[in-house]
């Protein structure tokens, strides 16, 4: 499913063919697995929406401040940026599906929480809406995978460079 998943990131517009080759498998193999390529892409959606609830609870966001609870956050999701590329490429359709949105919601309002956490303590800004600062943490989970992709930053630091721009801005 990994290499499904990566093929999928790194080729949008793939065939099921080039995906299956990309996977080591045969095509006739996908197709026995994933009817089509909205199945294989719900799949994705799916495996990505657990590993994304996985790396939350072991980033432990109601442990310490706000800011190292960030910290260990973006440190857990970064790695998965590629399985977050098919939710945000593929849109709505994908978001809405019955085993996507409930784990979507939940590693959602998760963050927002962490979030609010942060704002009450006066660790993060109060000034801006929450739900933006929480939209703004997972876009730049996403950007930091990009970059890695695109080899802007190594694996691993894209972690730390990806908190230090979220938390402290980009001013220098």
């Amino acid at each position: 499913m990994e290499a499904l998943a990566a093929a999928l990131a790194a080729h949008p517009a793939a065939s099921m063919t080039e995906l299956a080759a990309a996977a080591g498998m045969s095509r006739a193999t996908l197709h026995r697995r994933f009817p089509s390529r909205d199945a294989l892409i719900a799949k994705v959606a799916e495996e990505a929406v657990a590993a994304a609830t996985d790396a939350v609870r072991v980033a432990a966001l109601d442990e310490g401040t706000a800011l190292e609870a960030c910290e260990r956050l973006v440190t857990a999701l970064v790695p998965l940026g590629s399985r977050f590329a098919v939710l945000l490429r593929e849109g709505v359709w994908v978001d809405e599906l019955p085993t996507v949105a409930p784990g979507l919601a939940a590693m959602e309002q998760a963050v927002e929480t962490l979030i609010r956490r942060g704002r009450t303590s006066g660790e993060l800004r109060s000034d801006l809406p929450a739900r933006y600062q929480t939209r703004l943490l997972l876009n730049a989970v996403f950007t930091a995978w990009e970059a890695v992709r695109d080899g802007d930053l190594g694996s691993r630091e894209a972690p730390a460079a990806t908190t230090a721009a979220l938390l402290r801005g980009i001013a220098s």
